[in-house]
């Protein structure tokens, strides 16, 4: 079974992932932080450090767009998790359609996160087209 050892967290604002971080903490997954495209694509190029990646909707070089095709040619293995801020379904379906495992929206319960972090670990996403 895989388990969640690291996090990358992709976000343009120091404090927009402090208590996602210390819930990851708590539950012993260390993390690391890129603040844009290119910051997470060279961390990604040492893939066999991260397990996982979490990023914002939006950065400063880019979106979760570009996040997911950086983990998708530099660490194939980590699934993408996307959080907002804002519930927006439209937003929702792309992120799933785009190949992201799971799309969240905070505050989370450690118990919450926990079982997102093993779904997506244990998920497989392809690309989905709608024609």
């Amino acid at each position: 079974m895989k388990i969640v050892r690291s996090v990358l967290l992709v976000h343009n604002e120091p404090g927009a992932f402090h208590a996602l971080e210390a819930m990851l903490h708590e539950q012993e997954i260390g993390t690391c932080h890129a603040h844009h495209c290119a910051e997470a694509r060279s961390m990604l190029r040492e893939a066999d450090l991260v397990d996982l990646v979490l990023t914002d909707v939006t950065l400063a070089d880019g979106t979760w767009k570009d996040v997911i095709r950086l983990v998708s040619k530099l660490a194939k293995d980590a699934p993408v998790i996307v959080m907002s801020r804002v519930v927006n379904m439209k937003l929702y379906l792309d992120t799933q359609d785009g190949g992201a495992a799971d799309f969240i929206v905070p505050p989370l319960a450690p118990r919450d996160l926990a079982y997102t972090l093993t779904g997506a670990m244990h998920r497989i996403v392809p690309p989905f087209n709608r024609s």
